[in-house]
């Protein structure tokens, strides 16, 4: 069975969600308030803006919801909210909550419309997008938008994957940008430290073209 990939428009918002993420990260210096090596946050403290937005155009989400936090989100599926949501909406942090909010109202509707596709650009099981499917928005948000822990850096414990995006997403030749993006999805897809990473090759199978697309438009 072939399965069908993110849509070009699903794609433009994970470049936008990416570049908001970059952004709230840089201003937050990256090392004091996520657990990011002094590596990275030196690296991303030192981009320009160009670099910036090569990094954003990766073909997956950068930030990342700690969807294999089984405990946790089983957690958050299981309760009943018992907060108003515009209660819930005042987190101290206001653009960590506006990312929260954006990145995961992205996904619930993504894994509505196509759940395999939520799994390409997010990396989670299919059975957490199908279970983020079955929440109303309002339910999604008055139970995770508390949550800041949630919100980190996608699969910050890997080095090798952080290299590639630091350095080949960034790169000046389009080639290498290109390259370093398939890559670091086939990273992402084939990881297989837990077991919801075990079965993403079938569904994974014509993503690469699309990302090889997405980085052809890049002329940055």
């Amino acid at each position: 069975m072939e399965y069908q990939g993110p849509e070009p428009a699903d794609l433009v918002n994970v470049c936008a969600l990416n570049s908001a993420f970059l952004d709230w990260l840089h201003v937050r210096g990256g090392t004091s308030a996520l657990p990011v090596t002094p590596q990275i946050g030196a690296a991303l403290a030192g981009m320009n803006r160009r670099q910036f937005e090569r990094l954003s155009r990766t073909p997956f989400l950068l930030m990342s919801f700690r969807e294999h936090d089984e405990s946790q989100w089983r957690s958050l599926f299981a309760e009943q909210p018992d907060t108003d949501l515009f209660d819930a909406l005042q987190a101290p942090d206001e653009e960590a909550t506006r990312l929260i909010t954006a990145g995961l109202g992205f996904l619930w509707q993504l894994s509505k419309r196509n759940p395999y596709a939520a799994r390409l650009v997010s990396g989670a099981s299919l059975n957490w997008c199908e279970q983020l499917a079955a929440c109303t928005l309002v339910e999604l948000f008055a139970r995770a938008v508390v949550e800041y822990p949630l919100l980190e850096p996608r699969m910050i414990d890997n080095p090798d994957l952080w290299r590639k995006l630091l350095n080949g997403c960034v790169s000046a030749k389009k080639d290498v940008r290109v390259a370093a993006r398939v890559s670091a999805l086939q990273t992402l897809l084939t990881r297989s430290s837990t077991g919801s990473y075990r079965h993403l090759a079938a569904a994974a199978c014509s993503m690469p073209a699309v990302a090889v697309r997405v980085a052809e438009r890049d002329s940055r």
